[in-house]
């Protein structure tokens, strides 16, 4: 019995056999990239009754609560009008002991119950508050 030795020419091209390159994974967390953690994972975990966040406009600033939470972004809600789709803002909460103060872009604006619901994407989040939000995720899914 002969042994052939095999090389990486003699394997068929991907592209001769017709692989579906617009596959699309199931993501189990829909369209979104990160994980989120709601208000009530939240207070439980920070042994907290709600999270105040301070937001900052070019023309305002005013106080929110966190409804939600992810690497990507928060949602706040606040009973502030005047905000529009991609405005620029600031942001800063406690976290437990962490101070999170990050740039931000509101990516989506509703109602709900009185409140302005905001959705609002992280820009330049620091390493180290990005690293934090990832263990807290884990933390609250123990």
């Amino acid at each position: 019995m002969s042994k052939e030795s095999a090389s990486w020419d003699s394997i068929a091209s991907l592209e001769e056999l017709g692989v579906d390159w617009d596959f699309e994974p199931d993501n189990p967390q829909g369209k979104r990239a990160y994980a989120r953690l709601n208000e009530k994972e939240l207070c439980h975990l920070f042994q907290v009754a709600s999270i105040p966040v301070k937001l900052v406009t070019e023309t305002m600033h005013t106080k929110a609560l966190l409804v939600d939470i992810s690497q990507g972004g928060v949602s706040l809600r606040t009973k502030a009008t005047n905000f529009k789709e991609s405005q620029l803002v600031k942001i800063g909460f406690f976290l437990g002991q962490l101070k999170l103060i990050s740039k931000g872009r509101i990516k989506n604006i509703r109602t709900n119950e009185g409140w302005i619901i905001l959705g609002i994407e992280f820009v330049g989040l620091s390493e180290d508050n990005n690293n934090f939000l990832s263990s807290i995720y884990s933390s609250a899914k123990l």
